[in-house]
């Protein structure tokens, strides 16, 4: 995989003494079929990664969301580490379709024997959301498992297959990355650097050759945080692109794939948190927050009108926290309106140019 550009940012966040995430081993009991199994979970986290404005945070290490929800290997029944706990209660009639009809399909080859860790995690919250529904649980529980396992098809769809010139391509680009400060977002510094790579794209500073590894690079970075509309634009440009080799085009194919498939969760999300917040089912503490997140959620599909007013909803809370308010201000504009702060600064790229030599733009 590509990970030139993002080693650069682990190793310096590594350097400030973060611990990493750690992962640990327990045994659990299925409340439907009894079956003991032993599970993985995140027993220490971090948020050094970055923090996506619809609240995916990444950590250093393993990522957290992806080993949230266990799932059973006897009868596939899934879930948070709680509704395994001792006690839980699960009606006859959700057994029933857990175990009968229309029972839970596990993926072809995983067996009660099998070791839960070889489940990908985005089969583990499909499970996970149909237990969910069958329980009938609260629209707000079900939006934010939808909302998780679109954080998982993101961050399964931010990769490509090793390639040099591509690697090339992302230290290049690394001139333009902000310097980050302490208190900073990482993602937030990523998504600045991205913009000064647009503008450099625009300002035509690379010929047809290196053109197309720049934009692919650019894409890889939107691609990331979830910036799909941006980044869906230029992979179906560069769909198909002779220039590239077999392994890189069909690694786009499977970003875009990706996109798809988050997109999907995100609308479910959004109706699913609209739907509880409508029926005032949403804590009043929490109100401020889901009214940011579907605003968010909004924008990412595309549905400016609808997100300019959950934010405005958002902000006219009292209690919502200090960072959604500001993210909630920022995220009413466009994402291209990061080329105006980008312009402003069009000197400080040209000495970063000139600092860094012209020897990278023969690459």
């Amino acid at each position: 995989m590509v990970v030139g550009f993002f080693c650069v940012c682990l190793v310096a966040l590594a350097q400030q003494g973060e611990p990493l995430s750690v992962l640990g081993r327990h045994e659990l009991a299925c409340p439907v079929c009894e079956q003991v199994f032993t599970t993985v979970a995140c027993v220490q986290s971090n948020t050094r990664g970055g923090v996506d404005r619809d609240l995916f945070a990444r950590a250093l290490g393993p990522q957290p969301e992806f080993y949230r929800i266990s799932t059973c290997p006897g009868c596939g029944y899934s879930g948070y580490g709680d509704d395994f706990e001792a006690g839980t209660i699960i009606p006859p009639d959700v057994r029933e379709k857990v175990l009968k009809a229309p029972r839970l399909r596990l993926p072809a080859g995983f067996t009660p024997q099998s070791d839960p860790r070889e489940l990908d995690a985005a089969d583990r919250y499909t499970l996970a959301i149909t237990c969910y529904r069958w329980r009938g649980k609260s629209d707000e529980a079900l939006g934010w498992l939808h909302l998780r396992a679109s954080w998982i098809a993101r961050e399964e769809g931010s990769s490509l297959p090793r390639d040099s010139r591509l690697q090339r391509v992302m230290e290049y680009i690394e001139r333009w990355r902000p310097t980050m400060r302490a208190g900073d977002n990482q993602a937030d510094i990523e998504l600045r650097m991205a913009a000064r790579v647009a503008e450099a794209i625009t300002s035509g500073r690379f010929n047809r050759y290196q053109k197309p590894y720049v934009e692919l690079a650019l894409a890889l970075i939107l691609r990331r945080h979830g910036e799909n509309s941006q980044a869906q634009t230029i992979l179906d440009r560069l769909a198909g692109h002779e220039g590239f080799a077999p392994p890189v085009r069909e690694g786009i194919e499977r970003m875009r794939d990706s996109i798809v498939r988050e997109r999907e969760h995100q609308q479910e999300a959004s109706a699913l948190f609209e739907r509880a917040l409508l029926a005032d089912q949403v804590a009043s503490a929490n109100r401020g927050p889901a009214r940011y997140l579907l605003g968010e959620l909004c924008r990412r599909l595309g549905r400016a009108d609808e997100a300019k007013r959950w934010f405005d909803q958002a902000l006219a809370e009292p209690s919502l926290p200090a960072d959604l308010r500001g993210w909630a201000r920022e995220q009413s504009r466009p994402w291209e309106s990061e080329k105006t702060e980008v312009r402003s600064q069009k000197s400080e790229v040209g000495r970063q140019e000139s600092a860094g030599g012209r020897q990278g733009r023969n690459r």
